[in-house]
């Protein structure tokens, strides 16, 4: 229903060594990220705003919207738009009519910060978030029992690896995407890997990814 064609789905990703990253189907096109919030998410934050460039990330050629206090364990919902979003823009895919390719057409000339006010108001995208949250088999994921946990994105766009994090703020309170520097289609895996590894392993995290499908028909996507 995100409108992602039937030859691509998202896909477990077992590890972050190089024989378990060769096991995802390629190309892939995007990486999300759960772990425990309460453990990382400050720290890595606060070296985040400390990286960020001094012009600051206006004119990243990302779609990247932030994540409002008011809009609750909403973090899969939008580490789901990020990946398919980005995917698409990056010539992927084309998305097929629904909910998300909708949400897109009308908040991508929108801020940052107004990109997320509109997903905030947006009923179908909404009620497409808790009925995958429902179906999923990720315990606690995109529902009022999250325990603490947060996901997040990772995609290549423009030959960067951006980090998607729609809590990662600046000093005015304005979420910014993160660039971690060059990579490419085939290093993609393994260059976020890398991040992960140093900020976000000792956690143990969960990962997804959205890769081509082996089969004609998808497996189902995992809950937001």
């Amino acid at each position: 229903r995100l409108g992602v064609p039937s030859d691509w789905e998202f896909t477990d990703v077992f590890g972050l060594d190089d024989e378990l990253l060769a096991m995802v189907p390629q190309p892939c096109a995007a990486l999300c990220l759960l772990f425990p919030s309460q453990n990382i998410s400050q720290a890595h934050r606060e070296a985040m705003r400390a990286k960020r460039p001094a012009g600051g990330s206006a004119g990243a050629p990302v779609f990247f919207l932030q994540q409002h206090d008011e809009m609750g364990n909403a973090c899969g919902t939008i580490a789901a738009v990020h990946a398919v979003a980005n995917a698409a823009a990056a010539g992927n895919f084309a998305l097929q009519d629904g909910p998300l390719s909708g949400f897109l057409d009308k908040a991508s000339p929108l801020s940052i910060a107004e990109r997320g006010l509109a997903l905030q108001h947006a009923t179908e995208m909404q009620e497409l978030s808790d009925a995958t949250a429902a179906s999923g088999e990720t315990e606690g994921a995109g529902t009022d029992d999250a325990q603490g946990q947060h996901f997040i994105s990772f995609v290549p766009v423009a030959g960067q690896l951006y980090e998607l994090d729609g809590r990662t703020l600046d000093e005015q309170g304005v979420a910014f995407p993160v660039c971690h520097g060059p990579t490419s289609t085939a290093t993609f895996l393994k260059d976020a890997a890398k991040v992960i590894k140093h900020a976000f392993e000792p956690v143990a995290p969960t990962l997804t990814s959205p890769s081509p499908s082996p089969s004609p028909s998808p497996s189902p996507s995992p809950s937001p």
